[in-house]
């Protein structure tokens, strides 16, 4: 009877540990790849969240990949994402990081239908948008306070300096901003929720300020260990 059963532990055992290779491997080709419409900014900063959650967490260096930058406009972004697609494209989790960034007089930004074209081309093929409006910078001052009424890009960045010492490109603002990732996380939340008052949908041209940054973050944040 003894011996019956030492053989049955032992096939439990095989058997366990061919689910747990299996696991592994699964938890390893969960990947993410995103495509930035900043050349060097929002770049660092998911840099910095995936290198923190590889020294804790154990996830896989080959998760991420940022796709090389080639262009500074939304539909230009979403170009650079499937052309690192068309080399590699085992990717569960596919990304374009973009702002509203309205044309300025004295140049800059991008019109409505670059940005509107991003984003229903993106969803067409399958990739998921993080989009911010007026910049990327409301999502760092969302770590700060709830902000509902408008802003420009520079009036952001202006009221982001008031708590921390921001300049752009900075790269210690990940680190600087993770003990309050999560109170940025329910303010961009509660703003999404107010743009989607009485049924309205959401409107990423004229939602000032938003930001679904938080998603991205978020799926960062799950990504499985290996």
């Amino acid at each position: 009877m003894s011996r019956r059963q030492s053989k049955e532990d032992k096939k439990i055992e095989r058997n366990k540990r061919k689910d747990d290779r299996k696991k592994g491997i699964k938890k390893e080709l969960e990947r993410v790849i995103i495509a930035c419409e900043g050349t060097v900014t929002e770049k660092q900063y998911f840099q910095a969240i995936f290198d923190e959650l590889v020294r804790i967490k154990n996830i896989a260096k080959t998760s991420l990949v940022i796709a090389t930058h080639s262009h500074t406009d939304p539909k230009g972004v979403l170009a650079d994402l499937l052309k690192s697609l068309e080399k590699d494209s085992e990717f569960e989790h596919k990304w374009i990081v973009i702002d509203r960034d309205e044309i300025k007089p004295n140049g800059g930004g991008h019109d409505v239908d670059n940005f509107n074209g991003a984003i229903s081309s993106a969803e067409a093929n399958g990739i998921n948008v993080a989009y911010s409006n007026p910049s990327f910078e409301i999502w760092y001052l969302l770590h700060f306070e709830y902000r509902n009424t408008a802003l420009t890009r520079d009036e952001v960045i202006g009221e982001l300096k008031k708590y921390v010492d921001y300049t752009k490109n900075s790269k210690t603002i990940y680190t600087e901003l993770l003990s309050s990732q999560q109170f940025a996380i329910e303010n961009a939340k509660k703003l999404e929720a107010m743009h989607t008052l009485h049924e309205r949908k959401l409107n990423p041209t004229i939602d000032n300020p938003s930001t679904t940054v938080y998603k991205l973050v978020e799926v960062l944040n799950g990504l499985n260990s290996i």
